[in-house]
């Protein structure tokens, strides 16, 4: 397991969790280029698009719907 996204995900390496659910999780970037800078990822490693098959491509409408629900939240949705 040497992917960072994994070992966050598997609890291994320390992160300030946001959001979490079955398929997706959300964290604190560790080196922000932002004031707010969040990063959410599937659970499941998935090395680049090219790699997304078509079972898995509804995780991106859940990623996006995510990062809307987190932006409004943090009051940001209108700024990015």
């Amino acid at each position: 397991m040497d992917c960072i996204f994994c070992q966050i995900v598997a609890g291994k390496v320390p992160s300030k969790i946001v959001y979490q659910d079955e398929e997706v999780i959300a964290f604190n970037d560790i080196n922000p280029q932002a004031p707010i800078h969040l990063l959410i990822i599937p659970k499941k490693h998935i090395p680049s698009l090219a790699h997304l098959s078509e079972e898995q491509s509804p995780i991106i409408g859940n990623m996006t719907n995510i990062a809307n629900q987190l932006a409004k939240g943090e009051g940001i949705s209108e700024s990015g």
